[in-house]
């Protein structure tokens, strides 16, 4: 069984290797849940995520960060000691996204069942708090990583 970590000490380890703006961190916070899930078949952290305008929230992430708006979080932490299972996750999230831009894992994200699903019936711009169910996201990224890539259908 793999470690529960918290979505904050989740977060500061995506400080520490790439210095990401607000907006994209919640995103790899959102892609870091999706994998665990896609690999271990749990959760990489305890909170909830929620569909905001902008994508999955993790709302206690956002209010620690909030401030830095669209410039990266310039800080260094100490960090926790992470089991294998977790770097693992953390290091393919990180080699596959970190190249992306906040606005492009936003747009991303909006693509995919979880968000959509828990987005249903709200105007594109209309708040809410609604949390993006646990087991929605891991549904989708468990089918996600079981599709081919597309470069193995052209052999």
């Amino acid at each position: 069984m793999m470690k529960k970590y918290k979505a904050s000490d989740i977060a500061k380890w995506f400080i520490n290797e790439i210095h990401p703006e607000p907006l994209k961190l919640q995103k790899l916070l959102y892609l870091a849940q999706g994998y665990s899930y896609a690999f271990y078949d749990e959760p990489l952290f305890e909170e909830d995520m929620e569909a905001w305008v902008h994508g999955p929230v993790v709302t206690s992430v956002y209010h620690e960060y909030k401030d830095y708006k669209f410039n990266p979080i310039p800080i260094s932490y100490e960090l926790i000691k992470f089991d294998e299972q977790a770097l693992s996750v953390l290091n393919y999230v990180k080699n596959k996204f970190a190249k992306y831009d906040g606005k492009f894992l936003e747009e991303m994200t909006h693509n995919q069942e979880p968000w959509i699903l828990s987005r249903e019936g709200l105007d594109p711009d209309e708040r809410s708090d609604k949390t993006i169910s646990k087991q929605n996201i891991a549904n989708y990224f468990i089918s996600d990583l079981l599709q081919p890539e597309d470069e193995e259908w052209d052999k």
